[in-house]
């Protein structure tokens, strides 16, 4: 692996979508095939030795990463995606979760697409408050599944936040990065 400096190739943009919130911009780290192997890899090895079946990638930037890393653990990939996808009239089961960072509020998780007994990564691209991934990890327990891990471009959950996940294993390329916009973005 090469040693790479990941914060080089992200972006926090503070004040969007509205004042007070942030999102994270990643398209350089995923746009820069090296870096972004390198990430994928980075993000992946950790969770070999967990034998996931099933990476849930959270819409979008985790979605993006996540179907990487699933393909690159041989796994398949779930998409956690915002509600403006679905048409009303959609078949398949759905569980809404919350989200903040979204102008709907909300993402869908297709329930059909976890099996009871499957061991489940979760992959985002910013851990703030962790809201969206204690609700998959809610819906996860209701379905039968487990999460053996979770794997983000950067960290920035308390130990408080932590305990109310869980604690579960957490593998990210960049710890603690500081923003303005950290108390009020998710």
């Amino acid at each position: 692996m090469t040693d790479i400096d990941f914060r080089e190739y992200v972006e926090v943009i503070n004040d969007w979508p509205e004042p007070g919130k942030a999102v994270i911009d990643i398209s350089r780290l995923i746009e820069h095939p090296t870096v972004f192997h390198e990430a994928v890899v980075a993000l992946a090895k950790p969770l070999l030795e967990l034998k996931p079946n099933k990476v849930i990638g959270i819409e979008q930037r985790g979605l993006a990463l996540g179907s990487a890393i699933a393909y690159y653990l041989g796994c398949g990939i779930v998409p956690a995606r915002s509600i403006a996808y679905l048409p009303e009239d959609y078949k398949r089961g759905v569980e809404w979760l919350p989200v903040s960072r979204l102008a709907d509020r909300r993402l869908a998780l297709v329930t059909e697409s976890i099996d009871p007994g499957d061991r489940v990564a979760i992959v985002d691209d910013w851990l703030i408050q962790g809201t969206t991934v204690l609700a998959l990890l809610k819906v996860l327990e209701k379905l039968g599944a487990t999460c053996v891990g979770i794997s983000c471009v950067i960290n920035n959950l308390s130990e408080t936040r932590r305990k109310l996940l869980g604690r579960p294993d957490i593998h990210c390329l960049i710890e603690g990065l500081e923003t303005d916009a950290l108390d009020s973005a998710d």
